[in-house]
């Protein structure tokens, strides 16, 4: 594309070319009949003179006309009285005969050859009839000197058109491509920028306006940056997790507490809300919330990867347009609620719980006291075995009370010190702790820890877990298998995995093992010694560390557990 200043420069050239040059044709032809006519007027008249010494002095005719430069012919009634051909004109050896005729005719002759620059007139007077014929130069070199001078005057409009040109570009052009320029830079959001006023007086306000719409548009995007802030300070800092949705239901923000408690990668701006949280009452909730234009409230339970359920009490409410005509979107505001439902769950099921899992051993206790003071106290063997039982017991009702301190102090204290710790040197030591235990029903526990695992956590309540965890594994798999205790760097985390080939768990089961006092198989789990509070206490405890924990299994195949810790 050619640039605005050369098509201006050809198209200014072009004309003023074109013009001189209509100007010169004009010119060139007004002067050829000027001329032309006043050669024609002086002829005229020497034509009339001639006529007049014809008239007055017909013996001197010859004499007088010989000092006449022009090629002359007289005659008088058709009779030749005198024929000069000094000058030889060569219009007029061709054209004599023609011009005496017409002007016999119609009383007057005039021709011009521009090619010999020569000219014929031929007048008739009375009896007289005269031609005259001769050579000028003067239509030529006028016509010369036109097209001289217009050539002279056109060398030098075309430096002045270039000049003026080269003017116009600085003043108005140049001027205009930096507004341009500054105009891009504006859309694409570089509010700084700013054009040198220009001096011309047509330019000058168009560049005071840009200025100043850039320091409005710059005033905009500074008070629109601190509004953005303010909302994002505010939405990271509320406890509840919140979502913007646009009316199509893709999400739009979501703060750190919706990050936090179900996507962790922190990737869920840009997609469908369906597609990164399906629930189908949340998603109901939405529609009803679009279709009426109103807000709905509504308590949802929901299982976050089949181990833990949360209560939240969801708000689903419109964002409509400043008049109220238009559907812009939606706000959903999750307000986690699972601790008071818990509470409220564990005030009721806690009485319930400990007195069903302490009738067994107390029942035993005093059933076989009473039988050692009937007297079977006096038969040592029976004695021996009483008092066994009755410690055991004993021992299970104070495993079962220390369980129950463990896990209230977790509740309450949800925030754990953490510290550096070595996930290996914790395996390695678990692995030696349960040995034992394992050995007894000749269970190998497979190592595939790796090495420099480090963590940030409690070393106590990290091994604790991983006690809780090869232990239930310990009890639940067979004779003669083995478990597989796998500790690992997993990108922003850590991960511990504990399989074992046992019963393994049913899908509706998962939901409810991190229960308190929930068995998979109470049978199995009470003739174990159990107290159905282990993966209750390590649940809460990975979850003080803001980890997760979750389990895959199937039944008759096993189970894996696993937990992941993350470096923040």
């Amino acid at each position: 594309m050619i640039k605005f200043y050369n098509k201006l420069l050809i198209i200014l050239t072009t004309v003023t070319v074109v013009s001189f040059l209509i100007l010169g044709f004009f010119l060139h032809n007004s002067s050829y009949d000027l001329i032309s006519k006043q050669q024609q007027k002086l002829l005229k008249t020497e034509s009339q003179k001639i006529y007049n010494i014809a008239k007055k002095e017909p013996e001197k005719i010859n004499e007088i006309l010989d000092v006449f430069e022009q090629d002359i012919y007289l005659e008088k009634n058709g009779k030749v009285i005198y024929n000069s051909t000094e000058n030889n004109t060569k219009l007029f050896k061709k054209e004599k005969k023609k011009a005496i005729s017409d002007a016999k005719s119609f009383d007057e002759y005039f021709s011009v050859d521009k090619i010999d620059s020569e000219i014929l007139y031929a007048k008739k007077y009375n009896d007289y009839t005269i031609a005259i014929a001769k050579q000028t130069d003067t239509i030529s070199i006028i016509q010369k000197d036109i097209w001289k001078y217009l050539l002279l005057v056109l060398c030098f409009m075309l430096p002045l058109i270039y000049f003026v040109v080269r003017y116009i570009n600085t003043s108005y052009i140049h001027p205009i491509k930096e507004v341009t320029y500054a105009t891009k830079l504006l859309a694409s959001g570089k509010y700084r920028v700013r054009v040198p006023e220009s001096n011309v007086k047509e330019t000058k306000e168009l560049f005071i306006n840009t200025n100043e719409l850039a320091r409005t548009l710059d005033d905009l995007n500074n008070e629109q940056k601190l509004q953005r802030n303010r909302l994002e300070t505010t939405l990271e800092n509320i406890p509840s997790a919140t979502l913007m949705v646009d009316r199509d239901g893709v999400i739009v923000i979501a703060n750190k507490t919706y990050h936090d408690l179900f996507d962790r990668v922190g990737n869920a701006e840009g997609q469908l809300f369906k597609d990164v949280m399906p629930n189908a009452e949340i998603s109901q909730m939405m529609n009803e919330s679009l279709k009426l234009e109103e807000p709905v409230f509504e308590q949802v339970e929901i299982t976050i990867n089949n181990v833990h359920n949360k209560f939240f009490e969801v708000s689903v409410i419109p964002v409509l347009s400043r008049r109220k005509r238009n559907l812009l979107g939606l706000v959903v505001v999750m307000h986690d609620i699972t601790k008071l439902k818990k509470l409220e769950h564990m005030r009721k099921d806690f009485v319930a719980n400990v007195s069903h899992e302490l009738r067994t051993p107390i029942t035993s206790i005093k059933g076989f006291a009473e039988t050692l003071l009937d007297g079977a106290k006096n038969d040592p063997e029976s004695l021996d075995m009483f008092l066994n039982i009755i410690l055991e017991e004993s021992n299970r009702i104070q495993s079962l009370v220390q369980d129950l301190l463990d896990l209230s102090k977790i509740e309450q204290n949800d925030e754990i010190p953490k510290e550096q710790i070595s996930l290996t040197e914790i395996g390695e030591h678990t692995i030696n702790t349960v040995a034992n235990v394992a050995m007894k029903k000749d269970i190998e526990i497979i190592n595939k820890i790796d090495e420099n695992v480090i963590s940030f956590g409690d070393k106590d309540k990290i091994t604790q877990v991983l006690i809780n965890l090869l232990t239930n594994a310990i009890s639940y798999s067979p004779k003669s298998s083995h478990i597989v205790l796998t500790i690992k760097n997993d990108g922003d985390g850590q991960v511990i995995s504990v399989k074992d080939n046992g019963i393994g768990i049913s899908v509706d089961e998962q939901r409810r093992i991190f229960e308190r006092f929930y068995r998979v198989d109470k049978a199995r789990s009470r003739d174990s010694g159990g107290t159905g509070l282990g993966l209750s206490i390590t649940k809460h405890i990975i979850e003080a560390h803001n980890g997760q924990i979750k389990v895959e299994s199937e039944v008759g195949k096993g189970s894996d557990f696993i937990v992941k810790l993350f470096n923040k």
